[in-house]
């Protein structure tokens, strides 16, 4: 009879993504794993096969759950503009909320992991179509309503707003504080006026 298991799957993807997010997929060690979601080697093994399919799965679910508040902002009965305006405030709370966390797991995972890894790069690029795709949205209705300048596509902006985000991920690594966040998203939001 086999054995049923006897944890929440859900819950350990969020501690190995906590864990892949702190010291970086090549840093973590399957004891570190171990410790940090209380499984035992066997459970690990027998649910993930290895640390390389719990690394996916885990980037997978930081995925889902990372996007959960841009979702919010699009059911928002507000102008293309302030939509990105309220998605780049979000960033920069989210990021000054948790000052000791080591950035964003999906950008941690593009520096390290997406040319040694094509499942890796795959589960980014799918992360940042869907974002680019969601900004050239509220891009293009901001261009509708004449709230955004036309100098640029809106493919070529969401790019941009897509890197504006990363780098401001990047920049709180770097000691940037709330401040300094804040003026470089209004940099950026300026520029597309």
């Amino acid at each position: 009879m086999p054995k049923t298991k006897q944890f929440n799957k859900e819950e350990v993807l969020d501690k190995a993504s906590v864990i892949f997010q702190s010291k970086g997929y090549n840093g973590t060690s399957i004891d570190d794993l171990l410790h940090a979601t209380g499984l035992s080697r066997s459970s690990l093994y027998d649910t993930f096969q290895d640390k390389h399919n719990l690394y996916l799965e885990a980037l997978n679910y930081y995925k889902s759950k990372s996007t959960h508040p841009f979702e919010q902002i699009k059911t928002k009965n507000v102008n293309g503009l302030k939509k990105i305006e309220l998605l780049m405030s979000g960033v920069i709370d989210h990021i000054t909320a948790s000052p000791d966390t080591n950035g964003c797991l999906m950008v941690n995972a593009a520096a390290e992991m997406s040319k040694q890894c094509k499942e890796t790069s795959n589960v980014i690029c799918n992360a940042k179509k869907d974002m680019e795709m969601m900004m050239d949205e509220w891009v293009k209705m901001g261009q509708e309503e004449g709230l955004i300048n036309l100098k640029q596509s809106s493919k070529a902006y969401s790019m941009f707003l897509y890197n504006t985000i990363c780098g401001l991920r990047v920049m709180s690594q770097s000691g940037a504080d709330k401040k300094e966040l804040e003026s470089i998203a209004k940099v950026a939001l300026q520029s597309i006026k």
